[in-house]
């Protein structure tokens, strides 16, 4: 079975924030059960979802892809298509989504999120070195389960303030 078909077939996308076409809603990502984050992975992400993430990131594309190890022509031409994204890469993606969706929902149990801007936040925190990294960037930790899930940990001790 294509992707298309499998597509139409499973229905699986990341949730949106109200009708068809309205922007995704990470905090419903992250907040997700881990079984339908699983489950969407296995059936692949639809490739312009993937680009509505990276769009919405605003960081530098080629950073992006190049962290996450994908070809930005094979999701422009997947897009363009309407195909669907492989286990590895969907992986890769729904990851980075359910992370900015932990950094909303981070900014909501802390107090007022009004005028805080969690996906441009997300967007520079990622691209800064850490010591608690050994100087990498969290970016180059996001094409991996084990450096999403350190990421993650990394802000949930942050949120905590057990990270100096």
């Amino acid at each position: 079975m294509g992707n298309a078909a499998r597509a139409e077939k499973t229905g699986r996308s990341l949730p949106r924030g109200g009708p068809a076409g309205a922007p995704l809603s990470y905090v419903a990502i992250y907040k997700a059960d881990p079984l339908d984050r699983i489950e969407l992975v296995k059936a692949g992400l639809p490739a312009e979802q993937a680009k509505q993430i990276i769009a919405d990131l605003a960081m530098p594309v080629g950073v992006t892809f190049n962290a996450l190890h994908v070809a930005i022509s094979t999701i422009n031409r997947k897009a363009k298509n309407q195909e669907l994204l492989a286990q590895d890469e969907s992986e890769r993606f729904v990851g980075l989504a359910k992370l900015i969706g932990q950094v909303e929902a981070m900014v909501e149990e802390s107090g007022d999120p009004k005028g805080f801007d969690a996906k441009a936040w997300t967007s520079r925190w990622l691209q800064e070195p850490l010591p608690a990294f050994g100087g990498a960037r969290p970016v180059d930790l996001m094409d991996t389960m084990e450096g999403q899930a350190l990421v993650s940990e990394t802000l949930a001790r942050i949120q905590s303030g057990a990270y100096a």
